[in-house]
């Protein structure tokens, strides 16, 4: 299982505000817009599919998701947060359908969604397991579940921990902060590449296995990637991005998609919480 770092984390007033630099570096930008697309390609909504988009956050991804033609519903426990998404799918001129909920309990029937995605939350979650089997319960038998998180033993961190090591013991310092290895203080859990995969294979059939972007966060390279022309940066960050799919334990996020090996064991009958 993934290591809990700091339990009981989730608040009601939880605020992305607080965490969002005010400008993005070229990989950072790069990562969440990577993230993204391969998150809804993985969910593949369209026409009549019931979408749950859980720890939906500003509701950006589900108002994108109803664009083309999805039946939206975001759940969210922050209260700050479920505020911000109301605004943004407003103004998007889209309809989602939120609700305030913990991933931990979700408020609906089970086998109502066709999708269920969760991206780049549930290291936040008090308890991944539980979010994961309501996520299972929740959706259809022929349904998806899809899951990106941040691999925290990702080939940056990995190099950097070692990198910083070695500063340590031959220069008496550490590389500047902030270090992409160390768990940020409102993610509750620490995921890699064999916890997220043994959390999935517990209750998925896991159909993809996606890693996406190299070297996020490593020492310097957003300087490094600053200083060149933005066209060879892209070249760079893209290049990275293909070997990410091809070995996703050096990936800096992980992306799961599968469908609820529970409804294979069990049917598609009453499943407990």
């Amino acid at each position: 299982m993934a290591e809990n770092m700091n339990p009981g984390k989730v608040g009601r007033n939880w605020d992305d505000a607080d965490v969002l630099p005010a400008v993005l570096s070229r990989d950072t930008e790069f990562v969440f817009r990577r993230m993204t697309e391969e998150t809804l390609w993985a969910a593949q909504s369209g026409n009549g599919h019931r979408i749950l988009d859980v720890g939906c956050g500003r509701g950006i991804d589900a108002a994108s998701m109803a664009k083309k033609g999805g039946v939206l519903f975001g759940c969210e426990p922050s209260r700050v947060m479920l505020r911000k998404a109301k605004e943004y799918v407003q103004d998007a001129g889209e309809r989602v359908r939120l609700v305030s909920s913990l991933a931990e309990g979700l408020p609906f029937p089970n086998n109502t969604f066709t999708r269920v995605v969760c991206k780049g939350a549930i290291d936040h979650f008090d308890n991944p397991e539980q979010a994961v089997l309501e996520m299972c319960r929740v959706a259809s038998a022929m349904g998806k579940v899809v899951i990106a998180v941040a691999n925290f033993e990702s080939l940056s961190c990995v190099l950097g921990k070692k990198l910083n090591g070695l500063s340590r013991r031959f220069l008496r310092r550490e590389i500047p902060r902030p270090h992409i290895w160390e768990i940020p203080v409102d993610h509750t859990f620490k995921f890699d590449y064999p916890a997220i995969i043994a959390l999935a294979n517990r209750h998925l059939r896991v159909e993809q296995i996606r890693g996406v972007s190299l070297l996020w966060g490593f020492p310097r390279w957003s300087k490094v990637l600053q200083a060149m022309p933005r066209a060879l940066a892209l070249i760079i960050l893209r290049s990275l991005d293909k070997i990410a799919s091809w070995h996703p334990a050096w990936s800096d996020v992980l992306i799961i998609a599968g469908r609820p090996v529970t409804k294979e064991r069990w049917g598609d009958g009453e499943m407990g919480r």
